[in-house]
C-alpha cells in the first residue's frame, strides 16, 4: 500500500510539473502569434506606396495604438515623476509624447519597410508579460536583425499589448521606452519636475526627428 501512495505521489506531482510547465509555453504562442500579426501589419503600412505621407503616418500611428498600449506607455517613461502628475498635466503631456512616440517608432522601423518578420522564440518573464524574439532584415545592413518585443497579457487573459519594443544594434539591445524613461526621469530630476519643461524639451526632439527624416540622416532617436 506504501508503495502504491508513492507512487500516487509521484505521479501527481509530475502531472502539477507538466501543467506548470505546459500553460506558460502555450501562453508563449499566443504572444507570438499576436507579435506576428500585428508587427508584419505595421510594417506594411510604412511600404504602402497608396498612401500619401500623411495617410501613412495617419494609419501607422492608428496601428500602433492598437498594438500598443500608448496610455501605460506614457506614464511608464515618467518612472517616479507618474505618482505625482495631476490628470490634467498628464492629458497635456500624452498629447505630445503621443506624437513623439509614434515618430520614434516610425523612424526605427523605416529600417524594416517592405520586410517581413519571423518570430524566433519567446520567453515567459511572469505570469502575464513574456519577451517575443523576432528577426527582420535592415535595409541600412542588408542584415537580419533582432527584434524583441515585451508582450503583456490583460487581467482577463483575452488580450495582449506591447509595453517596449527592443532593437539590436550589434550587440547590445536598445529598449525604446527604457531609453525614454532614462531620458524623461533624467531631464524632469535637472528641471523641478515640470512637465510643462518637459513638453517644450519633447517637441525640441520632434523638431530634430522631422529635420533629420527631410535630409536623411537616418536614425534620429537620441537625448
Amino acid at each position: 500500500m506504501k508503495i502504491f501512495r508513492k507512487l500516487g505521489m509521484r505521479s501527481l506531482a509530475a502531472a502539477v510539473v507538466l501543467a506548470a510547465t505546459a500553460a506558460p509555453a502555450f501562453a508563449d504562442k499566443q504572444s507570438e502569434a499576436y507579435v506576428l500579426a500585428n508587427a508584419n501589419t505595421v510594417l506594411k503600412v510604412l511600404s504602402d506606396k497608396s498612401l500619401s505621407d500623411a495617410q501613412r503616418e495617419a494609419k501607422f500611428s492608428d496601428y500602433m495604438n492598437k498594438f500598443a498600449h500608448m496610455p501605460t506607455i506614457a506614464r511608464r517613461v515618467l518612472g517616479v515623476n507618474a505618482r505625482s502628475i495631476s490628470q490634467a498635466d498628464f492629458d497635456k503631456y500624452y498629447k505630445t509624447f503621443e506624437v513623439y512616440a509614434m515618430e520614434t517608432y516610425e523612424v526605427h522601423f523605416d529600417q524594416f519597410r517592405g520586410e517581413a518578420l519571423r518570430v524566433t522564440g519567446s520567453k515567459d518573464e511572469d505570469d502575464r508579460r513574456s519577451t517575443v524574439s523576432t528577426l527582420i532584415k535592415s535595409s541600412q545592413t542588408g542584415k537580419d536583425t533582432k527584434v524583441f518585443w515585451d508582450v503583456l497579457k490583460s487581467q482577463d487573459g483575452q488580450s495582449y499589448r506591447v509595453r517596449d519594443v527592443g532593437i539590436d544594434l550589434g550587440g547590445s539591445v536598445l529598449w525604446l521606452a527604457q531609453e525614454q524613461q532614462a531620458q524623461f526621469e533624467s531631464y524632469l530630476n535637472r528641471n523641478g519636475g515640470s512637465i510643462d519643461k518637459l513638453i517644450a524639451r519633447i517637441n525640441v526632439l520632434l523638431a530634430d526627428m522631422e529635420a533629420r527624416k527631410k535630409d536623411g540622416r537616418g536614425s534620429a532617436y537620441k537625448g
